[in-house]
């Protein structure tokens, strides 16, 4: 399992994994639908920044289990945000759809080269509420873990069997503090 979400402000999470190179193929993996879907979701991203990125998410593509009852739409469903940056190989940041009447988060993804791979840094900003950042942790977390294990040859850990405890344990963390 990688490092877990920390909290470095009050609304955002962070995340670091170290990654096979090289950077490039990372790069890929952030940005083409094909790869990316492997690990996270489809959707075509914008190089522009201004244009639309797609998040196409089924995660019956990650999971050998339907998704629990418990997470209803958050399963499957078609979201998009904006590029706000778009800086290959190294820094893509775009926008992320929140709940209808509240106001898109922010995720900035800078991805910077080792002598053992790539460092990925990801942080998520304006996570309003506890849920949203247990959820957020947890899925970011479950989604770097299963990318860790596509470019290390593996194949990808089962997303709900990953993440569910994993939510727990942020939600449990968040509560205590």
């Amino acid at each position: 399992m990688g490092d877990p979400a920390t909290y470095p402000e009050p609304t955002s999470l962070e995340i670091f994994r170290d990654l096979p190179g090289p950077i490039e193929r990372v790069w890929d993996y952030l940005t083409r639908s094909e790869l990316r879907q492997k690990w996270l979701c489809a959707g075509n991203v914008s190089s522009a920044p201004g244009g639309e990125i797609e998040f196409k998410f089924d995660h019956s593509n990650l999971s050998a289990h339907p998704t629990p009852e418990s997470h209803g739409e958050s399963g499957d469903q078609k979201m998009l945000g904006i590029v706000r940056v778009y800086d290959p190989p190294h820094h893509l940041a775009f926008s992320w759809p929140s709940a209808e009447a509240e106001a898109p988060t922010e995720v900035i993804i800078k991805l910077s080269e080792t002598e053992r791979g790539v460092r990925l840094h990801l942080r998520h900003e304006r996570v309003m509420t506890k849920d949203y950042k247990s959820g957020a942790s947890a899925g970011w977390h479950t989604h770097l873990d299963i990318l860790g294990d596509i470019l290390g040859g593996k194949p990808g850990r089962d997303f709900w069997d990953h993440y569910l405890p994993l939510e727990q344990m942020y939600k449990a963390q968040l509560a205590a503090d």
